[in-house]
């Protein structure tokens, strides 16, 4: 199995504020065109060979469901560039996720993850919770080498998954205790 420790460092992560409270950002580049990066993260067939299953009224001003997740409300749509929702995770607090790409050439895109109106010490887990997938899973997805079956057909986290789920959450930890956040109580052993 390839060591994928050193994908992470490619990631910029970031703790701010945003509406009155705390947001998470997650950026990273992708060796693919923006129309490529857009549609694998908005296409219901694409996004769960990746991620996960997604359904609902996928259009502005529509709903969606991620399978066994969460769901929400599309609030723009600005093909190829922005997508805004809602975010309604079980008994979590409400809040929002802006999807943002840009190009820096033909073949290359940014793409920036803000995770926003968040509680203080729900930055640690929103920010593990979303680095693993993009930075691994949509990075391999876009190199053509996942399965060309949804995830929930193939995918079994293993050790080296809660391997590199450990790296991410230690550097969440260290932004948040540079920025004078409170831990959660409970923090999940990934070593």
């Amino acid at each position: 199995m390839t060591d994928m420790s050193d994908w992470l460092t490619r990631n910029h992560r970031e703790i701010g504020r945003r509406d009155g409270a705390r947001s998470m950002i997650l950026r990273r580049d992708y060796d693919a065109s923006i129309e490529d990066v857009w549609a694998a993260c908005t296409e219901p067939d694409r996004l769960s060979r990746w991620f996960l299953k997604v359904g609902g009224e996928l259009r502005l001003g529509g709903t969606f469901a991620l399978d066994g997740n969460a769901h929400g409300e599309i609030l723009r749509c600005e093909r190829p560039r922005l997508l805004a929702i809602t975010w309604k995770y079980g008994d979590f607090p409400d809040s929002q996720v802006e999807l943002r790409l840009s190009t820096g050439s033909p073949e290359t895109t940014t793409l920036e993850l803000e995770h926003f109106l968040l509680p203080d010490d729900g930055v640690i887990g929103v920010g593990t919770g979303w680095e693993l997938p993009l930075s691994i899973a949509l990075s391999l997805y876009l190199r053509g080498e996942l399965p060309e079956a949804p995830v929930d057909d193939w995918y079994s986290p293993g050790e080296e998954q809660l391997r590199l789920a450990g790296l991410v959450a230690r550097e969440w930890v260290a932004l948040a205790e540079a920025e004078g956040l409170p831990l959660p109580a409970e923090m999940p052993d990934w070593t």
